[in-house]
C-alpha cells in the first residue's frame, strides 16, 4: 500500500511538472516563433520594396527630369522608381530622380507620396544613400596668394568599422586663381595608397606667377578599390559655400538657384567658369566675364540661372565644378569662391537620407544594396519600421 501510495504521489508530482513547464515555456515557444515569422515579414517587405526602389524605373520612366525647367509637379508621378532608364545594367540609379528625394528649390517628392505609391500601408521607411566607403580626412589648406602647400591625411573604412587597405586614393586639389580681370579655375591630382589600416598622407604646392592671386580651395577625395569607385567632398576656404548657390541639374541643363535664406551679403554673383570633371579628365563648359550682366545671379531680379549643355546627361561627369565671383559673408570687397555639384549629392558630404524621422520602437528591418551613381559606388539602405 505504501508503495502504491508513493507511486501516486509521484506521478501526480510528475503530471505537475509537465503542466507548468506547458504552462512557461509553450508560450515562449510561440512568442519566439511570432517574432521571428515577424521579422522574416518585414524583411520580405522591405526587400520587395528595395527591389521597387532600385529596378523600377518608375512612371513617367523619365520622372525626375520631366518637368524640364519648370518645378516640378509629384502629382504627374504615378509609380516610383529610380532606376536608370537609357542603362539595362541593374543597380544603376537616375540622378535626376535622386536629386528629387532631397529638399530641392525646382520641387522634390514628398515622402507621404512615395509612401503611397510603394503601397506601405502600416509601416514608416527611409532610404538612406551613403558613399561605398567611409572617408574621414583631415586637410591643411594653407595660406598665401601666390603659393600654397595643401597637406591631408585620409582614413579609409567600410561602414562597419573595418580599414580598407591598398585602396588608390586621388586627392584632387581644385584651386580658383584671380589675375586681374581673368579668372580661371585649375585643378592638380595627388595619387596615395591606403596602408593595413586604411590610411595614407601628401601634399601638394600649387603656385601662380605674377600678378596672379590664389582666392579659393578645395579638396575632393576620390576612393577606388578594384573597379568600385566612391566620392567625398573635403573641406574649403570658403565658409558655408551653399549660401552661394544651390545646384541642380535636370538633363542636359544645369540649374543654379539663390538660397532662399541665405545669411549675410544679398549681393549679387557671377559664375567665371563651370568644368565637368571625371578625374581623368575636365572639360571646360562656360567661361563668363564676372560682370555686368554675363552670368549673373541676384537677389529678387535675377533668383535663378539655367543653361543647357548638350550631352551633359549622358557624360556622367563625376562632378560640376562651378565657380562664383562674390562677395563673402561681410563686407572686404569681392572675391571667388568654388562649389561642387549637383547639389543634392554633395551637399552632406554624399549622404543623403530620405526621411529623417527616428525609427520607433518596434519592430524594424534594414537591407542595403550596393549601386551605382554618375559611375560612383554607393550603398542604398532601405530601412522599414511598424508604425
Amino acid at each position: 500500500m505504501t508503495g502504491e501510495a508513493y507511486d501516486h504521489l509521484m506521478a501526480v508530482v510528475v503530471l505537475g511538472a509537465l503542466f507548468s513547464m506547458a504552462v512557461f515555456i509553450v508560450p515562449s515557444l510561440s512568442y519566439v516563433n511570432l517574432l521571428y515569422l515577424e521579422q522574416q515579414q518585414m524583411r520580405n517587405i522591405a526587400l520587395s520594396a528595395l527591389k521597387t526602389v532600385l529596378f523600377d524605373e518608375g512612371y513617367p520612366a523619365n520622372w525626375g527630369s520631366m518637368a524640364g525647367l519648370n518645378l516640378f509637379n509629384e502629382s504627374a508621378v504615378q509609380r516610383f522608381g529610380l532606376a536608370l532608364l537609357s542603362d539595362p545594367s541593374f543597380y544603376v540609379l537616375d540622378a535626376d530622380k535622386i536629386q528629387r528625394l532631397a529638399s530641392n528649390p525646382m520641387g522634390n517628392i514628398s515622402y507621404q507620396k512615395v509612401k503611397e505609391l510603394l503601397g506601405l500601408t502600416g509601416y514608416d521607411f527611409s532610404i538612406v544613400m551613403r558613399p561605398l566607403f567611409n572617408v574621414k580626412s583631415t586637410v591643411n589648406l594653407g595660406s598665401g596668394d601666390t603659393t600654397r602647400t595643401i597637406s591631408f591625411k585620409a582614413n579609409v573604412s567600410r561602414y562597419d568599422g573595418k580599414p580598407v587597405p591598398n585602396a588608390i586614393v586621388w586627392a584632387t586639389i581644385i584651386y580658383a586663381v584671380k589675375d586681374g580681370s581673368n579668372y580661371q579655375t585649375n585643378t592638380v591630382t595627388v595619387r596615395n595608397v591606403t596602408d593595413a589600416l586604411g590610411r595614407c598622407q601628401g601634399s601638394q604646392t600649387v603656385s601662380v606667377s605674377g600678378s596672379a592671386e590664389i582666392r579659393d580651395v578645395i579638396v575632393i577625395f576620390r576612393v577606388t578599390v578594384a573597379d568600385r569607385a566612391t566620392i567625398v567632398v573635403s573641406s574649403q576656404d570658403t565658409s558655408n559655400p551653399n549660401d552661394i548657390a544651390l545646384i541642380n541639374v535636370v538633363g542636359d541643363n544645369i540649374v543654379l538657384t539663390m538660397p532662399p535664406d541665405a545669411p549675410g551679403s544679398q549681393d549679387a554673383r557671377w559664375i567665371t567658369n563651370i568644368q565637368m570633371y571625371n578625374f581623368e579628365t575636365s572639360m571646360s563648359l562656360l567661361n563668363g566675364s564676372g560682370t555686368g550682366n554675363d552670368n549673373k545671379l541676384n537677389y529678387g531680379s535675377s533668383n535663378v540661372w539655367n543653361a543647357s549643355f548638350p550631352g551633359l546627361s549622358s557624360s556622367e561627369p563625376g562632378v560640376l565644378i562651378l565657380t562664383f565671383r562674390t562677395e563673402t559673408l561681410g563686407p572686404g570687397g569681392r572675391t571667388l569662391a568654388i562649389l561642387v555639384g549637383p547639389y543634392a549629392l554633395w551637399s552632406q558630404g554624399g549622404i543623403m537620407q530620405f526621411n529623417t524621422a527616428p525609427v520607433s520602437s518596434g519592430a524594424s528591418m534594414s537591407v542595403q544594396r550596393d549601386v551605382i551613381i554618375l559611375g560612383m559606388a554607393y550603398v542604398a539602405e532601405l530601412r522599414l519600421w511598424k508604425t
